[in-house]
């Protein structure tokens, strides 16, 4: 009997007859579903069913160190990494942004990475890989390459697709577009570590209350050495511009809550986010409006950029005061410093 058999018999008998699966169970079941072994059907059951059953801690977990199994990591010879990990199906609403900021966390000096697909179920929405495509950026960047990036003083970001890190991951997308629903996978998967430096960042967003502790608890687990956990517009890593938002820490293995104001960063919105000027969410416009900002062109994709980086910067320790974070990205948008690490970065 396979690793895949054996765990829907436990978690597929209905709500009260229903077993967890050990952090060993799961991990080897993933591992099956990752060799391209196993019956489509026999994935979705399994995946459908811990989904209806509530995952617990041990299963996410040992799901996630099979994807990571299957990911690798390479070392990075910098202090510090930020991961960005927003939604992977990316957005519908608001303009992401977030895919410049890697590059404006780098002139920050702040090395960043972000990772994700071209696009993905259920969603389908405007992800990283298309706005950066959209501004001449190679999204098909292999591993080494990443690496040498980051590495690299004078770049320092870097974007990754699945389909190039964890080819047997990004092969079960029709799956999931069968599925409809989302599997547990589509937050593990912001959790690979292809890269790791002396100490390693997250930060990702949230949308429902519960999941913080449990993004903290894989966090810490799979080797973070800290996590920005963010109520996020759309389950983004950049919350409301408009007011306070309730945010949370992983800081020396706690987690705790942390309400955010981007006020206190110097910025000034009566807006949540970038809404799109055009009727329909397009990545050629999010890419525009994002490299205007990298330029210092004033507005809410500028003051995103802000409050995106200088998040970052004092959650990692770069600045104590978070005006002073927030001055100090003003400073690389308005020096033309962050358009030309973006730049850097093409090439």
């Amino acid at each position: 009997m396979s690793a895949v058999a054996d765990a829907i018999k436990k978690v597929a008998t209905g709500p009260h007859l229903s077993k967890d699966l050990s952090l060993e169970e799961s991990r080897e079941a993933m591992r099956e579903i990752l060799s391209g072994e196993v019956d489509p059907v026999r994935m979705a059951v399994m995946l459908i069913a811990l989904r209806m059953k509530r995952e617990t801690d041990e299963e996410n977990l040992g799901l996630l160190l099979a994807m990571q199994e299957k990911t690798g990591q390479q070392t990075l010879n910098v202090e510090n990494v930020m991961l960005l990990s927003d939604p992977f199906n990316g957005f519908s609403r608001h303009c992401p942004i977030a895919a410049f900021l890697p590059a404006v966390m780098a002139a920050c000096g702040l090395p960043a990475l972000s990772q994700g697909v071209y696009e993905m179920a259920p969603k389908f929405g405007v992800t990283h890989a298309q706005v950066l495509e959209a501004a001449g950026v190679n999204v098909r960047m292999s591993v080494p390459e990443a690496v040498e990036h980051l590495n690299n003083a004078d770049i320092g970001w870097a974007y990754l697709d699945q389909a190039i890190t964890t080819p047997s991951l990004f092969a079960l997308q029709d799956l999931r577009r069968l599925m409809i629903k989302r599997p547990s996978l589509a937050t593990l998967e912001k959790l690979v570590m292809p890269v790791k430096a002396k100490k390693t960042h997250l930060q990702i967003g949230f949308v429902h209350k519960a999941y913080p502790p449990v993004l903290a608890y894989l966090a810490k687990q799979s080797g973070f050495d800290s996590a920005l956990i963010v109520r996020g517009l759309e389950g983004g890593i950049v919350p409301t511009l408009r007011e306070a938002s309730d945010n949370f820490l992983l800081i020396d293995g706690a987690l705790k809550p942390c309400s955010l104001d981007p006020q206190a960063f110097g910025v000034s919105q009566q807006t949540r986010g970038v809404m799109p000027d055009q009727e329909q969410l397009t990545a050629a416009e999010s890419a525009q409006r994002g490299l205007a900002a990298l330029q210092g062109e004033k507005g809410v994709a500028y003051d995103l950029l802000v409050y995106g980086t200088a998040m970052a910067l004092w959650h990692c320790g770069l600045f104590k005061e978070q005006m002073a974070a927030g001055d100090a990205v003003r400073n690389v948008l308005d020096s033309g410093k962050a358009f030309a690490v973006f730049e850097q970065g093409k090439k």
